[in-house]
Formats: C-alpha cells, structure tokens, sequence
C-alpha cells in the first residue's frame, strides 16, 4: 500500500509540475527578441504584413520583433524552419495559401503539417483581374469572349507554380472551359512588368497593383470576390459581374500566424490573445489595408476549421489540372 501511495503522490506531482511549467512559460514569455519567419521574399504582400504587425508586437511584449524572410522551396524552407523550431513561442510563421496547398501540390514535404499549430487568420486578400492595355476587354464578358476567340493562347503572369494567382486562374479557365497559358515568374514584381510590358495578357494579385491602373500601366476587370472590396468599391465583383459560368467565382489569399504543436497550452492561447489585441489597433488594421489585405481574426479552432475548408475547396482545382511541385 505504501508503495502505490508513494507512486501516486509522485505521478500527482509530476502533472502539477508540468501544469506549474505550461503556465510559467506563458508567464515569463517573452524573455529574448522573437522572430517572425515569413517564408516569401522582403517586400512581397506577406512582408509588409509581417512589418505592419512587427512594431505592434514589440511594444506590447517590451522585445524586439524581429522579421526573418526565408523564401525558396514554394514556402517549404521557412515553414521547415519553424516546425522544427523549439515550442518558446520565440518563432512564429506567418504564412498562407501555400501552406493548404503545398501537401496537395508536393508528395514528400521537408516537414510534418501537423508540427505546427494554428494560431490566428490576420487577413485576407481577395484578388483582383489585371490584364495588359492591348486586351480589347473592358469588363469580365468581354474578356471571357477574348479567351474563347483565342483558346489555349491567352497567357495568365503568376508569382510562381502552384500559388494563388496561378491556382485561381486555372480554376477560371476550368470554369469557363477554355485553356490558358500559364507563366510562372519568381515573384510578382517581375510578372506585373511583364503585364504592363504586353508581354502577357492577364494576371492575378492584389489591390494594391491599383495604382498601375491609375497610371494607365495596365486595366482591370475586376475582383474575384463575390462582395465589393472596402478600399476599392468601384471594383466590380467578378461573381456577380454577369457571366452565369464564373457566379461565385472568388479566390485571393490568407495569411495567419502559426506556432510549433509543440508550443504548450497556455502560452499558445497567451500569443493568440496578445495577437488579437494588436490588430486590433487602428495602426495595424491600417497597415494590413495598405499592403492591399482586409482585416480578418478568427480563434485558433476557427481558424483551423478555415484552413480544413481551403484544403477542400482546392485539392479537386488542383488534381484537375495537374499541377506539381515536384
């Protein structure tokens, strides 16, 4: 009886102290600089979400937030990174759609999906239809009859193989039933060149290329949304724009924090609401806007229900069309 008296007190000990830890951990973080790792390159849409939010955070927590951008690999490099992190809460991932698509598009990813943890959605950014100057289209019914006049020639820029712009734009060519041409660039920069360049027709991204617009660089058509944009309400939402094959027709990208799985409890629900508080505040909602996203939080469960929700809705899209990463 001793014996099982003694094991038990011990066993109550040791969940008391792990209990004791998990809340210590939340308690004293953060006790060093903590990185943000965006796993796309500096001066993309995720950066500037990344630096918008950096500032927030380090006054709230009294540490440096410091943004590290480790691109490469379709997102596969910095997401790596931060799944393999230690869970401290020191490295969080700000990332998006490639984290949904990169199981679907890769047969053997650098890391397991379920090492990290989701922790808030910060925004979303529907995308907008850009197309070059020398399109004869003014609007989504005259540039579908363009893609129908020239089948399998019409050429679609994106930021890469396998992203959102390239993803959305085949689900419009698969919509619409006819093929399209896509070039893949390393990021937007260069394919937003190459449209205002007339050397492609059409590209996705994101409503800060508005100001290209302004300039006479390029036209648009709309916004792949099925709801006015809050920055932009003169874009026309391409659901409702007229053409019964593209209604409901919207795609665009998130971006959410993650931590390791392995990050306790408490401290993980501890970054979530200091996440939450900050943006929250009217500067950070601001900076979100201003790099062409819209505001959005959700809990971690809801969260994570959302990225369930994105795995289903694109897996057919990118099974169809036989898009791969490796």
């Amino acid at each position: 009886m001793n014996l099982v008296r003694c094991l038990r007190t011990t066993l109550v000990r040791v969940a008391l102290g792990a209990a004791f830890l998990a809340g210590a951990h939340a308690e004293d973080f953060p006790g060093k600089p903590v990185t943000i790792v965006v796993p796309y390159a500096a001066g993309g849409f995720t950066d500037q979400l990344a630096r918008a939010i950096a500032p927030a955070l380090s006054a709230r927590w009294g540490q440096p937030v410091v943004v590290d951008n480790r691109n490469g690999g379709g997102t596969t490099i910095g997401t790596a990174l931060v799944a393999r992190a230690p869970g401290d809460g020191h490295t969080l991932l700000l990332t998006g759609f490639g984290y949904t698509a990169n199981p679907l598009l890769m047969k053997n990813l650098p890391y397991d999906p379920k090492a990290l943890a989701p922790v808030t959605l910060v925004a979303d950014a529907p995308s907008v239809l850009f197309v070059a100057n020398k399109v004869p289209a003014g609007n989504l019914a005259e540039f579908v009859a363009y893609m129908r006049r020239n089948p399998g020639k019409v050429v679609f820029a994106s930021s890469g193989n396998g992203s959102s712009p390239h993803i959305g734009a085949e689900l419009l060519a698969s919509m619409v039933g006819v093929p399209i041409v896509h070039a893949a660039y390393r990021g937007n920069a260069p394919a937003l060149n190459d449209l205002m360049g007339g050397q492609v027709d059409a590209m996705l991204d994101s409503s800060s290329s508005m100001s290209f617009v302004h300039a006479g660089r390029m036209k648009v058509i709309g916004v792949a949304s099925d709801r006015p944009l809050a920055r932009a309400p003169e874009l026309a939402p391409l659901a409702t724009a007229g053409v019964p094959e593209l209604a409901g027709y919207a795609c665009g990208g998130w971006f959410g924090f993650f931590l390791p799985a392995k990050t306790p409890a408490a401290l993980q629900r501890r970054i979530y609401e200091d996440l939450r508080a900050v943006l929250a505040l009217p500067e950070v909602r601001e900076g979100i806007q201003n790099a062409g996203g819209e505001p959005r939080e959700k809990t971690p469960a809801e969260f994570a229900a959302y990225l369930d929700a994105e795995t289903q809705r694109w897996a057919p899209v990118i099974r169809a069309r036989n898009i791969r990463l490796d």
